[in-house]
């Protein structure tokens, strides 16, 4: 048996497996993607240079059994500085929330460049997540650097934040800032499992209006992606 795909003939081998010499898959359209895999039930023992979809996570095994996850990125980048407000009230860092789905844990990584100019209120600033979507348990840590004279070149780590359990509490970046100018980076990366599924919006709040408001810079950035069912160990891999 062969079969002809885009002009090209596939082999059938003893065991049932199809080989083509030379595979293109035809031109996507809008209505139709060159390839789409069927969620199912991923193989019993995985095996090197397989690709599956349980349908909720994508994974390829490179050697061995070790299946790994494919990262199916959601990802926003700001390609222009969006400013923010001289408040106390809860504001969003990029200006968008991502949709999440029910019942999926995701990890997720962010960089964030931030500038202020004016103001000497004494403020903290305290991360947050709001949203729709409910949350069972999230991890994440806040690294921050910055020189509040030098600029955006001078930054270097100065404090480290770590927040963990409740999704409603807020991790707060250590140190009180009072200088006018204030330029600061903030390096986030965690995980997050998610119960009903919805918005999930990167935020921030200030304890104290500065004088003046920050301003997110181009290039600040946030990406996540799913990496397995909630309600259990994400375990994919060779783990045991």
């Amino acid at each position: 048996m062969s079969i002809i795909l885009d002009g090209t003939t596939g082999v059938t081998y003893p065991d049932g497996s199809l080989s083509f010499p030379a595979l293109t898959y035809a031109v996507g359209s809008a209505t139709l993607a060159p390839l789409k895999m069927q969620a199912g039930t991923n193989l019993t023992s995985a095996a090197a240079g397989n690709v599956e979809y349980d349908g909720k996570v994508g994974y390829f095994t490179p050697q061995g059994t070790q299946r790994g996850v494919l990262p199916g990125m959601q990802y926003f980048r700001l390609n222009s500085a969006l400013a923010g407000a001289n408040s106390t009230a809860t504001q969003t860092i990029l200006g968008v929330g991502v949709t999440l789905s029910s019942s999926t844990v995701y990890e997720f990584e962010a960089m964030y460049s931030w500038t202020k100019t004016a103001g000497t209120t004494s403020h903290t600033i305290s991360f947050l997540y709001g949203g729709t979507a409910t949350i069972n348990n999230i991890y994440y840590t806040v690294n921050s650097g910055g020189d509040s004279v030098a600029g955006q070149n001078g930054y270097f780590l100065d404090t480290s934040s770590i927040m963990f359990g409740s999704p409603v509490a807020t991790a707060k970046s250590l140190g009180t800032y009072s200088t006018a100018v204030q330029n600061k980076g903030f390096s986030v990366k965690g995980t997050v499992s998610i119960n009903a599924g919805g918005t999930f919006i990167p935020q921030y709040v200030l304890s104290a209006a500065p004088g003046g408001a920050y301003t997110v810079l181009a290039g600040s950035f946030f990406l996540i992606y799913p990496i397995g069912t909630s309600g259990a160990n994400v375990n994919v891999g060779t783990w045991a």
